[in-house]
């Protein structure tokens, strides 16, 4: 082995061992019980899917490779192993035929997809907001909430909070009134982030 091919070699080693902790670190062990947290960067209509022959999202990964078709024009491609993202109460999208039939969830590193799920968009506003699992928690100084079932996503900035019958003075107070199966988040799709949480009932 050559002086230089050991010094890529080296640098190579490096450069993966930096990111993958990265990439890790973004996943949050479960608290008190509840399910694992993973970070959402990106929410998107998806116009259109293609997969490979036999794609599946079994076992916790995809078999094969996928390319989603976005809203915005940008093509996505999920490789072969990528992870998808447990979702708990919400139910996964199975509908690749109808455009704009799902709503893409995903964690991402630059243009790759670390993780993802796939689920229905809102029939009422497909194209403008989806409604997910209420909030358990706040983190990141109050900039990211945690979903019930794990997710975390940006907060807008102020949060809208409606319930009409018990006032809050602000978005943690709401949280402790209204966790998880007893209110539900809002997120506006054009801004990947929760900008209203609505008590249940």
């Amino acid at each position: 082995m050559t002086r230089r091919l050991a010094v890529v070699l080296a640098v190579l080693v490096a450069a993966v061992l930096a990111v993958v902790p990265f990439v890790l670190g973004r996943d949050s062990a479960a608290t008190a019980g509840g399910p694992a947290q993973h970070r959402i960067d990106l929410t998107a209509v998806v116009k259109s899917v293609t997969t490979d022959i036999g794609w599946t999202m079994d076992g916790g990964h995809t078999v094969k490779a996928a390319r989603f078709t976005l809203d915005d024009t940008r093509v996505l491609t999920v490789a072969d192993g990528t992870l998808v993202a447990e979702s708990g109460p919400v139910p996964a999208c199975t509908d690749y035929v109808t455009p704009r039939a799902c709503v893409l969830l995903a964690d991402m590193l630059g243009e790759a997809i670390v993780r993802f799920a796939l689920v229905p968009a809102n029939t009422a506003t497909p194209a403008a907001t989806l409604e997910l699992p209420g909030l358990v928690d706040m983190q990141a100084n109050g900039d990211e909430g945690i979903l019930g079932n794990g997710w975390v996503l940006d907060l807008a900035t102020p949060t809208d909070r409606r319930c009409t019958n018990v006032p809050t003075s602000n978005l943690r107070e709401f949280i402790t009134k209204f966790p998880g199966e007893k209110s539900r988040s809002i997120v506006d799709l054009t801004s990947d982030a929760v900008v209203r949480v609505e008590c249940a009932g």
